[in-house]
Order: C-alpha cells, then sequence, then structure tokens
C-alpha cells in the first residue's frame, strides 16, 4: 500500500510539471510563405561534420521540421530513413518550429528540451539562391549569439511528410 502511496504521488508530481514549467512560446508567429526565395517540394540537407546529414523540411504553411541526424553520406539511404522516422519526428516536439522569409534571409525558431520544460530558440541565416541557404547565426534561449556556417541544399523529395502536428497551430 506504502508504495502504491508513492507511485500515485509521484505521478501527481510529474502530471503538474508542465502547469509548474510551461513551455516557452516560439520566437515568432506562423505565417504562411508565399515567395518563391526557397522551394519547398521537397528537403534541404547539410553535411555535418561529423560524417553524416541533416535534413530539414519546409512547408508553405511557414513550419519547418527538423529531421535527425542521419549517420551516412548517401542521400538514397537517408531518404529510406526518412520516410520510417516520420511517426517518432510527429511526436517530437523539439522536431517542430516555424520559419519567415524576408527577401534573401531567412529565420527560424523551434524549441528544445531544458530540463522540465520546452524553450526556444531561434537561427538566422542568407538565402543564396532557390535551392541553398546558410544558417549563421544560432541565438540560444539566454540570448547568447554564436556564428555556424551551415549551409542547407535542396532535393526534390515526394511524397512529402505532413506539417500537421499537435504543436503549431
Amino acid at each position: 500500500m506504502k508504495t502504491i502511496c508513492i507511485i500515485l504521488y509521484v505521478s501527481i508530481l510529474f502530471a503538474s510539471c508542465n502547469k509548474l514549467f510551461p513551455d516557452e512560446q516560439l520566437k515568432f508567429q506562423r505565417q504562411n510563405y508565399e515567395g518563391n526565395e526557397l522551394k519547398v517540394n521537397g528537403y534541404y540537407y547539410m553535411y555535418s561534420d561529423n560524417g553524416g546529414i541533416i535534413v530539414k523540411y519546409l512547408f508553405s504553411n511557414g513550419i519547418i521540421l527538423s529531421g535527425y541526424f542521419h549517420s551516412t553520406t548517401n542521400l538514397n539511404e537517408v531518404e529510406i530513413k526518412m520516410v520510417k522516422e516520420y511517426d517518432l519526428l510527429q511526436k517530437d516536439k523539439s522536431r517542430w518550429g516555424v520559419f519567415v522569409i524576408n527577401d534573401n534571409s531567412i529565420q527560424y525558431s523551434r524549441w528544445v528540451h531544458l530540463g522540465l520544460r520546452f524553450v526556444s530558440v531561434k537561427c538566422l541565416g542568407i538565402i543564396d539562391n532557390d535551392t541553398t541557404f546558410r544558417f549563421i547565426k544560432n541565438i540560444n534561449p539566454d540570448g547568447k549569439e554564436f556564428s555556424v556556417n551551415d549551409i542547407y541544399h535542396f532535393r526534390r523529395f515526394s511524397p512529402k511528410p505532413d506539417s500537421t502536428n499537435i504543436f503549431i497551430k
């Protein structure tokens, strides 16, 4: 009986954590993307310094979905894995965010897990052409800025995952 009471108490404590430590809002609101500065009928990929590939999906409704790190540099292998991992991505709040494009600049905000809640980070970039952009600055939740040089290239892909998620309206 004592064990059951402890389990019940701990369950109630964890269930109330999201009210005690609410998640931050993203740095800006979602806006539909109707421009032609970047293509949105596929995905963008970056070759990581760690010898793999990182994928980001941009959607015309202003949502960005950051894929998992893939430990291969073969895009065909990555695409097979991307289809299989989508169910996991859809449930992972830290993978979702919003982006905004103004002229030749792109910025996005997404959540990262910090302790008992999700906080918002922001990334700033430059659009080189309609198939290439570079993130040049990351801004942490505490406002600290640091330079990066993350170059993403476009690849047409179908079927592209759905941008529907429970985190962004």
